[in-house]
């Protein structure tokens, strides 16, 4: 009980600022689960992708969405996957249908890339069954080319995924988040007090991630024994992509459900990746305990042109915070706040991002249990987000999000969705429409958006501001959209990009408040 009444005192402590006012989307995330079944994949669902997919220059929204069980497919109309036209002045036109986006599996995640390098975005599904890729065809609407691909032949429950290009060679190569070994068949009942609810991750078998090499001409070669993952078991929920040990090639951390982390440092130039979680210490916080890692994201919040990690876990476990030393990570999740912060939350999508325009990278959390809402201790369960603001680099709580609702929040993204200069959020949550957070906008800081599309691109505005290009954010989804830089009071800066293979570009004193692309030299 005292720890009830220190939380809702620093709730109330928080100032009151500008409302964040949620906007619903026309669909419901669909779990399967009922009051006497549920089967641990019913609280996993919620991945969401941002990207253009038309090219008309807005950003749309694709939400995945869950289905029946036993079977793990879509057997309903409100089962199908949702993809949002965005129409401009936030108003969105569900074009599910005859984009072809419906989708028959149960799902998790999403990740868009242009693996064809044709100049349109296209999406891979990670769901029960294994992934869907969907190739763009440029004109609204889009094929499943999976087999075509040879990506149809793993079944196993994927939870995320992401589009990297692991060795440099100019085209876009994926990885495959496992989770464990589930099956219908030989799923058990758990209780928790006194009512079913789902099961510990103890109880089910880790597994191996994939690794598929792009071969070109839209086919894909699994590499992964080759690349060393199947030596490397874990309980994957999502990823985070950068080059964090500085050698210029794409590396992977991954969080791992109550097993120790992993950490995927790219060696022989790609074709090779060694596991050093340990040896760069986030393999688990200081406790040496390994949390419920969930959602993750990689960015540079401390200014030091090197990406740190952030992770989502549950209550007690905080959202650990670790800080890029250039040959190791320094976990900071105490002196920043975080630990204070967090302790009493469960999170899920977790990402950096500037929400105020200050140039400091805040952090944005999709909250709430993984246990069921109905089940013993479900009426904890459901917790509103959060953003944790950078103030000299510690956090404190983001003013405007009081009253934000409660809900079984999972997938998180921002982006800048209707070209104010400041960045919108969007959320999904379990049984519940997907909300969109807009950003009021309220201050006059002036900012910069910097549409570079590469995974593995680094950007540099200004002398001390880094952003990463990725294609996986937050838990299980995917942002492909301008990288946003808030600037304060700056009336101009300066923007340098270097790619993947070193060719980089430098733009001096930059007009603000705009979007401005920057192509591949």
């Amino acid at each position: 009980m005292r720890f009830l009444v220190t939380l809702t005192l620093s709730y109330a402590l928080a100032a009151p600022g500008p409302v964040w006012t949620p906007q619903a989307l026309p669909m419901v995330l669909k779990t399967g689960e009922t009051l006497t079944n549920k089967p641990l994949p019913a609280t996993m669902p919620g991945g969401l992708a941002i990207f253009d997919f038309d090219c008309d220059g807005q950003l749309d929204l694709f939400f995945t969405n869950g289905g029946d069980f036993p079977s793990g497919r879509k057997l309903r109309p409100d089962h199908a996957n949702r993809l949002f036209r965005n129409l401009g002045a936030m108003r969105f036109a569900d074009v599910t249908t005859s984009a072809g986006l419906s989708g028959t599996d149960y799902s998790f995640g999403a990740t868009a890339g242009d693996f064809d390098a044709d100049g349109h975005t296209d999406l891979l599904v990670s769901g029960l069954h294994g992934v869907t890729l969907y190739r763009n065809r440029g004109n609204g609407t889009f094929a499943d080319v999976t087999r075509q691909a040879g990506l149809a032949a793993d079944t196993r429950w994927a939870a995320a995924a992401a589009w990297f290009d692991k060795d440099n060679d100019g085209d876009l190569d994926l990885v495959v988040i496992h989770y464990v070994a589930w099956d219908a068949n030989t799923e058990r009942k758990c209780i928790v007090d006194g009512k079913p609810d789902f099961c510990h991750p103890r109880h089910y078998a880790a597994t191996t991630h994939s690794l598929y090499e792009n071969q070109g001409k839209g086919v894909f070669a699994d590499v992964s024994e080759a690349a060393g993952f199947n030596a490397h078991p874990g309980k994957g929920m999502s990823v985070a992509l950068a080059d964090f040990d500085g050698d210029g090639f794409t590396d992977l951390f991954i969080p791992n459900d109550r097993v120790f982390n992993q950490l995927f440092l790219s060696r022989n130039q790609g074709k090779r990746f060694e596991e050093s979680a340990f040896a760069w210490g986030v393999a688990a916080p200081l406790d040496g305990n390994p949390p419920s890692s969930m959602g993750t994201d990689a960015q540079d919040f401390d200014h030091d042109g090197r990406p740190d990690i952030i992770y989502s876990a549950l209550r007690d476990e905080t959202f650990p915070l670790y800080r890029n030393t250039g040959s190791s990570f320094e976990e900071v999740t105490a002196p920043t706040r975080l630990n204070v912060l967090s302790r009493l939350m469960a999170g899920w999508g977790i990402l950096f991002s500037d929400l105020d325009n200050d140039g400091e990278q805040d952090i944005l959390v999709a909250r709430s249990d993984a246990l069921s809402v109905s089940g013993g201790r479900g009426q904890a369960a459901k917790e509103p987000p959060s953003w944790f603001r950078q103030i000299d680099g510690r956090f404190e709580n983001g003013s405007g999000w009081e009253a934000l609702p409660r809900a079984m929040w999972r997938g998180a993204a921002a982006a800048d969705l209707n070209k104010d200069g400041c960045l919108d959020v969007v959320l999904t949550a379990l049984e519940a429409s997907p909300k969109i957070l807009r950003n009021p906008c309220t201050g006059p800081a002036r900012w910069l958006a910097v549409d570079v599309q590469t995974p593995g691109a680094r950007i540099r505005v200004g002398n001390s501001q880094w952003r990463f290009v990725s294609s996986a954010s937050g838990y299980s989804s995917s942002i492909v959209a301008p990288q946003h830089f808030g600037l304060g009071d700056e009336k101009s800066t300066d923007v340098e990009v270097i790619w993947p293979g070193g060719a980089t570009k430098l733009l001096k004193t930059v007009p603000v408040n705009r979007i401005i692309q920057v192509p591949r030299p």
